[in-house]
């Protein structure tokens, strides 16, 4: 190999590794676009939509409810929490436990609809409507309808509830 074809491969060589430097910076060095009102979702179609499917069955199993098997339900919908949010949901489940085996309550939760309201690769929001439909000892049942705004958060263990606003 001659001289000059060495010095030529090495300016090869350094542009190439400029390239690659100013592609890693751009791609790695600049922040994620955040959600605004304008545009509340910064993610692909697909991830928010999958994300809101996993929002809308964890609503469902949380607000399912037996007066037979509560502490069972309690300990299997907190392995869809983060720490934080299951630590809240104990504080207020445990107070509602006593009125719902005295009235021998059952709750079933179906999702009527849900879409994504804001969602970026850090949290997504989901609006979740469930119908309800509960019976208490050998009465009829009652049925209602509510909303819940369902907030997701991505851990090692996967998308995780971290808050749910009821209305």
């Amino acid at each position: 190999m001659t001289r000059r074809t060495t010095g030529w491969l090495g300016v090869v060589a350094l542009a190439l590794a400029a390239v690659v430097a100013g592609e890693a910076w751009y791609l790695w060095g600049m922040s994620g676009p955040t959600p605004t009102a304008q545009r509340p979702v910064v993610i692909g179609d697909i991830d928010a939509q999958t994300v809101v499917d996993t929002a809308a069955q964890d609503a469902a199993a949380i607000f399912t409810t037996s007066w037979r098997t509560y502490d069972d339900h309690l300990a299997q919908v907190r392995t869809l929490m983060t720490p934080p949010m299951a630590a809240r949901y104990r504080t207020t489940a445990a107070p509602v436990k006593a009125r719902v085996v005295a009235a021998r309550a059952t709750t079933t939760t179906r999702v009527a609809a849900s879409g994504v309201v804001r969602a970026s690769p850090e949290r997504v929001q989901a609006l979740v409507f469930l119908d309800q439909r509960t019976t208490e000892g050998d009465g009829p049942p009652s049925y209602t309808a509510r909303r819940a705004l369902v907030t997701m958060v991505p851990t090692d263990r996967g998308w995780l509830v971290d808050n749910v606003q009821t209305r």
